[in-house]
């Protein structure tokens, strides 16, 4: 076994570059992995704990003290699986014998059922957004292309479902000719399809149309430039900009996210008779059972449903009108 007294961060970056070469993961997820193996370090440092010696008990101890910081379940399963990936590359590279956190079980989530807007709310935040452009002055030409952005961007959002993080990173060269359906990279770098209805589809044209007006656009290599034309929108704008659009017709702001809208995509498509295979696709979930949540609707939609739609519904009509006669 080999011997390192205390961890630095280049050799934490160094088995973290073995975990992303070996899982594929996004800068994003090592960055993330990296505060969470740090934390432990530095608890394990402040407990005169040697982090290579770390046993099952210690960090028992350890998600205890988190559990008391009232961590939530889906954060103490992520820093869970950091530090297990960390502790086996470990092992696989003979630093330690075992891997201490074998036997951990993951944290029981609490479901809850996402927040999503109205089919009505969607309507009114999209006819808002298309008078703002509409109502803006040819001329001006910076707020015309921002209104058309933006309304561009909800009307993509909740015709895909796709994440905002997929969104803003969209190249141009997958739009010069607008097909059904769209190739993304989401989540782990996995690939998948999202369609785009006819709606869609002429916002984009129109946008595709005004943006090739634009000078400091024209060699960008996103769909969507961001102000001064350097690299890609980011989603903090995106996010203060549905924020504005939500507040000028009296609607709380808190609602109108990137991610609720995602959530209102989901809602509305099982509403209609999506089925759940199909949207699993669609919004680029791993397990179904991330999708499944979707299906937790009211009791009175469901009574609703049995009295709309059922068989015995007609045969009973069919009753009362040869009672009727």
């Amino acid at each position: 076994m080999k011997n390192i007294n205390a961890p630095k961060i280049e050799f934490v970056d160094k088995i973290l570059s073995v975990i992303s070469l070996e899982k594929g993961l996004s800068e994003n997820t090592i960055i993330a992995y990296k505060k969470d193996v740090c934390l432990v370090i530095d608890w394990f440092k402040k407990n005169e704990i040697n982090f290579l010696n770390a046993n099952e008990n210690n960090f028992r101890e350890f998600f205890s003290f988190l559990l008391n910081q009232n961590y939530k379940p889906s954060s103490l399963n992520r820093k869970l699986s950091s530090l297990k990936q960390f502790y086996e590359i470990l092992k696989e590279e003979s630093y330690i014998d075992i891997n201490p956190l074998n036997n951990f079980e993951s944290y029981k989530k609490i479901k809850n059922l996402p927040k999503s807007l109205s089919e009505e709310q969607l309507i009114l935040l999209l006819r808002k957004a298309e008078d703002n452009f509409k109502n803006i002055e040819e001329k001006n030409i910076t707020k015309k292309i921002k209104q058309l952005r933006i309304l561009t961007i909800l009307e993509i959002l909740y015709s895909t479902g796709m994440r905002v993080s997929e969104l803003v990173s969209l190249p141009l060269s997958d739009f010069i000719k607008i097909n059904d359906l769209l190739q993304i990279k989401g989540k782990g770098g996995v690939y998948r399809h999202v369609a785009f209805n006819k709606e869609s589809k002429k916002m984009i044209e129109m946008w595709l149309l005004h943006r090739s007006s634009i000078e400091k656009f024209i060699n960008n290599k996103y769909i969507f430039p961001s102000n001064n034309g350097i690299g890609h929108i980011t989603r903090q704008s995106i996010y203060m900009e549905l924020s504005e659009l939500s507040k000028s017709i009296n609607m709380n702001s808190a609602y109108v996210t990137p991610h609720k809208i995602r959530h209102s995509f989901a809602t509305h498509m099982l509403n209609r008779g999506a089925d759940l295979r199909s949207l699993q696709k669609l919004l680029g979930h791993a397990d179904i059972s991330t999708t499944e949540i979707y299906t937790k609707v009211q009791s009175k939609r469901l009574s609703g449903l049995v009295n709309d739609i059922h068989p015995l519904k007609r045969i009973n009509l069919k009753k009362k009108e040869s009672l009727k006669t």
